[in-house]
């Protein structure tokens, strides 16, 4: 029985299978991957791709209502809007915030095997932080993509009001708002690349923590901040 607890992914105790040597386990010690199975735990994955969806969609609709989306690029008097450094500053955080989340959950809730040394155990649980940025990374190009299909597809149906308003001076957008939109999409791009890419990072480092609370047992009051804890009766 205790055998079992050990393949299962509780913490090490007295008595529980060892690794001799390296690529060797002692008996007693199982893998999973020797049967043709997977590592990776798809029910820690998407618990923690639910998370991160849901914290991201919570605080971009906060963002939005908050005035952090993208918008023009200058004002109503003609001065430049820095409205897009915010937008892009707001994507970062939304995204560490919800990789870290995401990959904290998965860590922490994947069984840990008996076959792994400390070091491949923290790899294992790594990977699923990363599997859970690359879901929730793919999920949102999907849906932003539907959006921008949808939102063209709206447009294309709709007259235009000012059918010369590029061609037309006295009319149309000057250079300088031109540019300004151009500089702001650049912006905005690199602020989305660069927040995917710590989101990675932070999704990695959540995970293995994770992983060290779940072989450490650690008690949730430990995470939680003390003024969200159930005081203890």
């Amino acid at each position: 029985m205790a055998m079992e607890t050990d393949i299962q992914g509780r913490a090490p105790h007295p008595g529980a299978p060892t690794q001799t040597s390296p690529g060797q386990t002692s008996p007693g010690a199982t893998s999973p991957g020797a049967g043709g199975s997977s590592y990776v735990e798809w029910g820690a994955v998407a618990g923690g791709l639910a998370v991160a969806w849901a914290i991201s969609v919570v605080l971009l609709q906060f963002g939005a209502t908050a005035g952090l989306a993208l918008g023009a690029p200058t004002l109503a008097d003609g001065a430049t809007s820095w409205n897009v450094l915010a937008a892009g500053l707001w994507v970062v955080l939304v995204s560490i915030a919800s990789a870290s989340a995401g990959g904290y959950l998965a860590g922490r809730m994947r069984a840990r095997h008996g076959d792994g040394t400390e070091n491949e155990v923290e790899v294992r649980d790594g990977v699923h932080g990363l599997v859970v940025w690359a879901g929730a990374t793919v999920g949102v190009a999907l849906v932003t993509a539907l959006a921008g299909l949808l939102a063209s597809a709206a447009a294309g149906s709709l007259p235009n009001p000012m059918p010369n308003a590029l061609n037309n001076p006295a009319t149309g957008l000057s250079d300088d708002v031109l540019r300004l939109a151009d500089n702001g999409s650049l912006i905005f791009g690199f602020a989305t690349a660069a927040g995917a890419a710590l989101a990675a990072a932070a999704a990695w480092f959540a995970a293995t923590t994770g992983g060290q609370h779940r072989d450490e047992g650690l008690s949730v009051h430990r995470v939680v901040p003390a003024l969200f804890r159930r005081k203890a009766k």
